[in-house]
């Protein structure tokens, strides 16, 4: 993607990109159904204090309001935002679940574990919001780094459930317009997006105690790690089925060191990631020009740049992509991750584990709303006789309670001398 530039040292849960056009990003990335099926669409809903402000909160991403916040227009007067016309169009912050998170998730059907996920985001989201800022220019300020925050933002969230490789990746974009309204000077400013990017170490730590607290509620084990957890179970083999970009990059470093006799960099290692075809094959020829002082060969080329980002998307169904990521395990892998699975429902719901059981307690219970149903109208019957008694015949009805209760004691002394 030409058109981003990532801000994030931390990779992983929380990655920051700056959006500088953003003028297909709607399309070929956010609406995109998880990087699979042109024929289907993911919907995105803006949040943010900001977005009240704007009055879209909570209403569906759609392609005039996000151009209009692109083109740092106010999306429902078309007037101009800021001042200044950013460079820079949209913040896009995407936070990731644990890779185990993400198998249990979509390959192993939990949707409760997806539902944790999404109620962990949002609070992911309140804390980034929070540390919104715009720059102080003014007075002493000219020329400085500072900053005042606002606490308020307006953002478009999209949830993906699929990598480009169709592994199993559940993460969120929060697609955080350029703009925040500064009650200071009463006017809408450019985001200062570094003081929540700077935060976000912190927000990760929180993300990531928060999820692992909703999948152990949801009857999960829980595996601690450096910076992160995993769910018990959920093992290093399994999760290298699905990490295909992964394999990839370690097949790629491994090219790169044979080739120029060294291992390759960090930010060489990001630019692998993010290159299409062309622009892969451009690097390492213009690398390998400067390293040996000769252009290679198509065919040193072609052997060099074996993987990269694809434009394209992968066209699929997402039951077909369901399929996909199930064959990628092996048989008993397969029964280990169903059995898992079933083993932490069962923890929390027990009484769903037998079919037969929820069917007699149903009807159970159904049988005792029906008998007291069936009293109630007895006793309905029985105050319209009674009160007819009173209204019509009052000494009959006294004859008669003097009968019932003469029969009660009787009744009573018999069973005292037994």
């Amino acid at each position: 993607m030409g058109e981003t530039e990532n801000l994030s040292p931390l990779g992983g849960m929380i990655t920051v990109s700056q959006i500088r056009d953003g003028r297909a990003y709607m399309r070929n990335h956010l609406s995109a159904n998880d990087y699979y099926s042109e024929s289907k669409t993911v919907v995105g809903h803006w949040h943010g204090k900001a977005a009240e402000i704007l009055g879209i909160e909570g209403d569906k991403v759609t392609p005039e309001v996000f151009e209009a916040l692109r083109s740092n227009r106010h999306p429902g007067t078309g007037e101009k935002l800021t001042p200044r016309s950013p460079k820079v169009a949209y913040h896009d912050f995407v936070v990731s679940a644990p890779k185990s998170v993400s198998i249990a998730a979509m390959v192993g059907g939990d949707d409760r574990v997806t539902a944790a996920f999404d109620r962990c985001v949002v609070r992911a989201f309140e804390r980034l919001e929070e540390a919104a800022c715009v720059r102080v220019r003014g007075g002493d300020f000219v020329r400085t780094e500072n900053v005042r925050q606002t606490g308020n933002a307006v953002a478009a969230v999209y949830r993906h459930d699929t990598s480009r490789l169709l592994d199993p990746q559940l993460h969120t974009h929060l697609v955080f317009a350029n703009v925040t309204w500064d009650q200071q000077s009463e006017r809408w400013l450019a985001l200062q997006p570094k003081q929540m990017a700077e935060e976000s170490t912190k927000i990760r730590g929180e993300f990531y105690r928060e999820l692992a607290e909703e999948c152990r509620k949801l009857g999960y084990g829980i595996t601690q790690e450096a910076g992160t957890f995993r769910i018990a179970g959920i093992d290093d083999s399994l999760e290298k089925c699905f990490s295909q970009r992964t394999l990839q990059r370690e097949k790629f470093e491994s090219r790169y060191q044979a080739t120029f006799g060294e291992a390759p960099g960090k930010r060489r290692v990001e630019q692998f990631i993010k290159d299409g075809k062309g622009a892969a094959t451009r690097r390492f020829q213009e690398e390998y020009q400067a390293r040996f002082s000769k252009v290679p060969d198509e065919k040193m080329a072609a052997g060099f740049v074996q993987d990269w980002r694809s434009s394209k998307m992968s066209k699929a169904e997402p039951e077909q992509v369901r399929e996909i990521q199930r064959r990628r395990m092996s048989p008993e892998q397969a029964r280990g991750l169903d059995r898992l699975v079933t083993e932490a429902q069962v923890k929390i719901s027990p009484r769903t584990t037998n079919s037969a059981k929820p069917v007699e307690l149903k009807n159970r219970a159904a049988h005792g709303a029906q008998s007291k149903s069936l009293a109630g109208v007895r006793r309905m019957k029985k105050m319209i006789k009674v009160n007819a008694m009173i209204n019509a015949h009052p000494a009959s009805l006294m004859a008669i309670r003097l009968q019932q209760l003469a029969r009660k004691t009787k009744h009573g002394t018999q069973r005292r001398i037994r």
